[in-house]
């Protein structure tokens, strides 16, 4: 049996093991040229994952397919003309996907400031850059080349080494697919970029299969001029081929990733600008399967949803306002309206809609507006300008008026909340605490003062004074006031912290007096009882003994607080537990005063007596 335990044991580590060599797994990706935007956005996305990603940099999207179909290769960023051009969609799509769709990149042809192309037809038996043999720029330039029906000479010069090659007259001009900016062209020197500049690609053919696209002015600063040109979608592909459990869990979390925290890959400051103009639900254009469909159509989903939202927003809003606009001329409707909060509430959908606006969230950007409608119709309803006997002041006047009745009440509800249960009951017990020696000194009174003005109580000193009482009674009074704040059920870290307020209370005028050490004692025992921790204290019982059948009678008909029970042998009518022996004195001797006998005593002790009892006469 141990045998097959050990043995179990042993197989449950190595799966475990073999699961975390798993989880480590990296999933490869290739990219791009380095320093292009392929590679900016792998490391972006590699910025923002959880997953082990490794990336390569490869010489352009057909490069990254060839990688990507050999299987050793799981995410590629790829050219869409790139991917239909080079594999039939029905050969291939069952195992290679679109991950997610990115931007469109922008096709440049550049040629020299002072050369006479300045269209695509003036390419004719030019030498023309087409990037490396296996670069997407190189098929979209066949492409472009095959669909316009026009002819040049292909010349075969990777990107980052065209522009030298035009200066040195080896090439008429060169293609180059990339998002604009790219970060090669930006960079270049003022004495070399100053000699460039981008040709207008216009063409009715390409404009069947390519989107026409502007490369404004600005976008680089050696161009003077809009440019017209046309635009590739460029896609993140997954090979889903002959990958495993766990890889195909890695690229899970990869994919929930960028989903997840796509907004704030877009507002991050060191992330590449071309990712304000990703949408991963934007599949327009683009036929080829996709990795998961359900998230093409959840953008959609969140935009119906904040429309249903505006909408009822709307409805919501309409309901509120026609109610205070029937009774805009009652005070009573106008007192009950918070200019404050609807300050803030202008403020903050005015924040928003600021945001929204910029983000083009029309349905959130309405729902603002309406609010923010709603908020100033209620202000100028709350200030009372329709109360007819506030007519003769003018708006500020009576928004001052508002402002300032708010800021006294503006503490009511805050008192509710930061008062504790049974508040008065605690002033109570506290003012009986301090006048239990019949003197109230100024540093205790001080002390319960401060409690006073923290929770809003107003205290009645003159009737805190009327607690003097030189009669025993006023122990009694003390402990029925702590029995009545328990019974409110008050959290049992409030009663533990009051325990702790009354110690320091009997003890803040340096003087502990008999009497004050009596009640601490009895209440201490109260609150240890309520928390649970009655056994930690002693506790004392008082025993009424009558001496005939006459007293029984009468006990039994006067004192119906005792209980008749069974002790040391025979039969007494006992009292509630108490927790000072002195107390529990003072009661007996109020019992004795009735002319009956009457004993304090240690339940415990009598436990121990009668346990002694027994086991003697078992002997």
């Amino acid at each position: 049996m141990k045998k097959a335990i050990h043995l179990l044991f042993i197989i449950f580590l190595l799966v475990f093991a073999a699961e975390s060599i798993n989880a480590q797994k990296a999933i490869k990706m290739v990219s791009g040229i380095k320093g292009e935007i392929y590679d900016q956005f792998a490391k972006d996305i590699q910025n923002n994952t959880h997953v082990n990603l490794k990336i390569y940099q490869t010489r352009g999207s057909l490069d990254n397919l060839d990688y990507l179909f050999s299987d050793s290769i799981q995410i590629a960023f790829i050219q869409y003309d790139v991917l239909q051009a080079t594999h039939p969609k029905k050969e291939v799509s069952k195992y290679i996907k679109v991950f997610l769709p990115l931007y469109h990149e922008e096709v440049h042809l550049i040629t020299l400031r002072n050369s006479d192309i300045n269209s695509l037809d003036d390419l004719f038996d030019k030498k023309v850059g087409v990037g490396h043999s296996n670069s997407g720029t190189y098929v979209t330039a066949s492409v472009i080349k095959k669909v316009a029906g026009l002819s040049w000479k292909d010349e075969f010069i990777p990107f980052n080494k065209s522009v030298d090659a035009l200066l040195e007259g080896k090439i008429d001009a060169f293609f180059y697919v990339g998002a604009a900016p790219s970060s090669y062209l930006s960079s270049l020197k003022p004495n070399i970029a100053n000699r460039l500049r981008l040709v207008d690609i216009r063409n009715k053919q390409l404009s069947d299969i390519y989107e026409n696209q502007i490369i404004k002015e600005d976008v680089y600063a050696w161009n003077n001029k809009d440019v017209v040109t046309i635009n590739v979608p460029t896609l993140l592909l997954v090979n889903t081929h002959n990958i495993d459990t766990a890889m195909a869990r890695q690229i899970d979390i990869l994919y929930n990733d960028l989903n997840d925290n796509l907004k704030g890959i877009q507002w991050n400051k060191f992330s590449h600008p071309k990712w304000a103009q990703v949408d991963f639900s934007n599949m327009k254009g683009i036929d080829w399967p996709v990795y998961k469909k359900e998230y093409v159509s959840y953008e959609l989903v969140v935009n119906i949803m904040a429309i249903i939202a505006a909408i009822l927003s709307f409805i919501q809003i309409y309901f509120i306002i026609n109610k205070l606009w029937k009774r805009k001329h009652e005070q009573v409707v106008a007192e009950s309206i918070s200019i404050s909060a609807m300050f803030i509430s202008i403020f903050i959908n005015g924040f928003f809609a600021i945001k929204n606006l910029g983000g083009g969230n029309i349905p959130q950007l309405s729902a603002n507006l309406m609010w923010i409608t709603a908020s100033v119709i209620s202000t100028v309803i709350g200030v009372g300008l329709f109360v007819s006997s506030k007519r003769d002041r003018g708006f500020f006047h009576l928004l001052l008026e508002a402002l300032n009745l708010e800021r006294h009440e503006a503490g009511d509800l805050a008192k509710i909340f930061f008062k504790p249960s049974g508040a008065a009951k605690i002033i109570e017990i506290l003012g009986r605490v301090a006048m239990v020696d019949n003197d109230l000194d100024k540093k205790e009174r001080d002390f319960i003062q401060g409690f006073a003005d923290n929770w809003g109580i107003r205290m009645d000193w003159e009737g805190i004074r009327k607690y003097r009482d030189e009669s025993e009674r006023r122990f009694q009074e003390l402990r029925r006031a702590m029995n009545s704040y328990l019974a409110t059920s008050p959290p049992k870290e409030q009663a533990s912290q009051l325990m702790d307020v009354i110690s320091l209370l009997v003890n803040v005028d340096g003087v502990l007096t008999e009497e004050e050490d009596l009640m601490l004692s009895e209440l201490t025992g109260l609150i240890m009882k309520y928390l649970g921790k009655g056994s930690e204290v002693d506790i004392y019982k008082v025993a009424v003994v009558p001496q005939s059948e006459e007293q029984e009678k009468a006990v039994s008909n006067l004192l119906k607080d005792l209980n008749k029970e069974e002790i040391a042998g025979g039969w007494a009518f006992v009292s509630e537990a108490y927790y000072s022996e002195r107390y529990a004195g003072i009661i007996s001797a109020q019992y004795r005063a009735l002319k009956v006998f009457s004993v304090v005593f240690k339940p415990k002790e009598i436990e121990k007596l009668e346990r002694y009892m027994k086991e003697k006469n078992g002997k």
